[in-house]
């Protein structure tokens, strides 16, 4: 190997790898010791982008305190508690409704639900489908359906409405030639 490609080789890996944090910053950790899986809540629906999304969150989150997610933050990322929700599954035992908060992955991408500890949020749900809040804009009340993603739904739609097209197309024709042999 030259000089020159041992040069650019080192020049990619990092001097030393980071120092643990020390636990006076703060910073948001995450947890996935209380994750569950329900009918209602999962990702085995979800799309190749949704992952990018959510890992942007995780890594974005894991730069910022605790406080300034709930306040410079709260917006960006929906933050909220649950007191209000009536979820389609039950809360974890132990776990209130009002401990337990949402967290906005991206616009239209759905949440993660979890509780706080500290500086951790302990991420109890993955809520790709908005079913914590349910709404006609993203489908309504869903079951996650293994081995069938958000893009298959889309792609299904997608093919009803091309077909649909194709026979008001052919009415058309035969209404065309109606009216032109009128």
């Amino acid at each position: 190997m030259s000089n020159r490609i041992k040069k650019q080789v080192k020049q990619n890996i990092p001097e030393r790898i980071p120092k643990a944090k020390s636990p006076e910053r703060n910073n948001i950790n995450f947890s996935f010791g209380l994750l569950e899986y329900t009918e209602y809540f999962g990702i085995e629906c979800t799309c190749p982008g949704w992952s990018v999304e959510l890992f942007n969150m995780f890594k974005e989150l894991s730069k910022i305190k605790v406080a300034e997610l709930h306040s410079t933050y709260r917006g960006k990322y929906r933050v909220h508690d649950h007191s209000t929700a009536r979820s389609p599954s039950p809360f974890p035992e132990g776990i209130l409704p009002q401990d337990c908060y949402q967290i906005r992955i991206a616009t239209s991408k759905g949440g993660v639900h979890g509780v706080f500890i500290g500086d951790t949020f302990y991420v109890i749900w993955f809520d790709p489908l908005h079913n914590m809040y349910p709404s006609e804009n993203h489908g309504g009340l869903r079951k996650i359906v293994s081995g069938k993603t958000c893009c298959d739904e889309k792609e299904e739609e997608i093919l009803k409405l091309k077909l649909e097209n194709q026979k008001l197309n052919e009415e058309n024709e035969v209404f065309k030639e109606l009216y032109e042999n009128s």
